[in-house]
């Protein structure tokens, strides 16, 4: 039978996860493992027998998330359920499912928050059809997010294989495309720069996916270098909502069957209650949530547009609103830089001044004179970081997203 997951050189059939399904006789609503495909069974168990599931990183703290009850993590409940023949009646039944599961936002910007989903709601963004088979997935996000969890159904609900490259090397992402043929890869930005700089191409990748995180023009070009047959997509995706928007490049389309979902106000993305799953945590203006997210029209007749930033990550530098993510923009532009942060840090004058830290290409050369000297033809003084640093990384978050606080 066909692989499933591949995962730090252990191989795992689809025949392996249909006998582990059929003997298993428990299952933990509040899982924490580092093992994927045991962590998988469990996804799939919890679904198929309509119980709640309530999703955990394998390195979360007791501190992290304080609503959870440390010792209720990993314990199991008895399941009495049918065998299965297949795994097509296997997927049929994940399709009729009234299980219930807990996700947490990454914590980009602050403490992670709960939401609840259902089932068609995970699943609403999956495509299925014949030509959606024989594909093999790079898993390249944590299985435990929203990302990681649309990948999932993807690939299992079309019986593909998925092959585990989260937290993995630039070099063992490579061996990884070269050794499985990988077909489809769904990343942040983040992901792909660590990819870079270009040393060959991957004709046999069909397609990728930017998620997570804003990216640039100069980031696609690389990418379509390095992957010279694929389409490329960008998809609009949050914790709150799942899958709403996909584009080529960075202009999004708002679709006709989204537009009593969607409004724009003073240029921040609301999206209907409908659309979302359940959290304490949400706020509703007239049963529309606030994402944060800001936007500017490229065509507004045509219901085009571009995210510019977060609302929250705004900073203030003497009177002036800046967005970092312009800065990160030009900033990456440069030859050289491979990532980039910009931050704000306290001050007493300006409210804040501008701190850029920076990760150099191995083994490229370049001064803070010379990315001065550039940032003085692109940006308005106010913008410019007065403190530049070379660093060796960035901080992440779990999802493998730039950690912006």
């Amino acid at each position: 039978m066909d692989v499933f997951l591949v995962d730090r050189g252990f191989v795992y059939t689809y025949r392996d996860l249909l006998h582990k399904i059929n003997k298993s006789t428990s299952y933990c609503p509040i899982y924490k493992t580092s093992s994927l495909f045991d962590y998988f069974c469990n996804l799939i168990l919890g679904i198929i027998s309509d119980n709640p599931l309530v999703l955990l990183d394998s390195d979360l703290k007791s501190d992290e998330i304080n609503t959870l009850e440390e010792n209720k993590i990993n314990r199991a409940v008895t399941l009495n359920i049918n065998n299965f023949s297949s795994i097509d009646n296997l997927v049929e039944r994940i399709f009729r499912s009234t299980s219930e599961i807990t996700i947490f936002t990454s914590g980009t910007t602050g403490q992670p928050k709960k939401v609840t989903h259902t089932i068609p709601n995970l699943i609403r963004s999956v495509k299925m059809s014949d030509k959606y088979q024989d594909q093999t997935w790079a898993f390249a996000y944590s299985p435990t997010h929203m990302a990681g969890l649309q990948v999932f159904f993807q690939a299992f609900l079309n019986q593909n294989t998925m092959v585990n490259v989260f937290n993995s090397s630039r070099l063992e992402v490579y061996e990884a495309i070269e050794n499985y043929q990988i077909t489809h890869i769904s990343a942040t930005p983040t992901f792909y720069r660590l990819l870079l700089p270009v040393e060959k191409s991957y004709e046999y990748v069909q397609r990728i996916t930017f998620g997570g995180e804003k990216s640039n023009s100069k980031l696609y070009d690389s990418i379509k270098q390095l992957f010279p047959k694929a389409k490329i997509n960008n998809i609009y995706a949050s914790t709150e909502a799942g899958s709403l928007f996909a584009a080529k490049g960075e202009y999004f389309e708002i679709p006709e069957s989204l537009l009593d979902k969607i409004k724009i106000e003073e240029d921040e993305l609301l999206i209907h209650q409908s659309l979302l799953g359940q959290s304490d945590s949400f706020v509703f203006s007239n049963n529309y949530y606030k994402t944060g997210d800001l936007i500017e029209w490229v065509d507004e007749t045509n219901r085009v547009f571009r995210f510019k930033n977060r609302k929250n990550e705004l900073i203030n530098v003497g009177g002036y609103k800046v967005n970092p993510q312009e800065i990160e923009d030009i900033l990456s532009q440069i030859d050289g830089i491979s990532q980039v942060l910009v931050y704000g840090k306290s001050n007493s004058v300006l409210g804040n001044i501008l701190c850029a830290d920076i990760k150099i290409v191995p083994e490229f050369q370049l001064s803070e004179l010379e990315i001065r000297q550039y940032l003085n033809t692109k940006l308005q003084d106010y913008k410019i970081p007065r403190r530049i640093k070379f660093v060796e990384s960035l901080p992440l978050t779990r999802t493998g997203k730039i950690k912006r606080t």
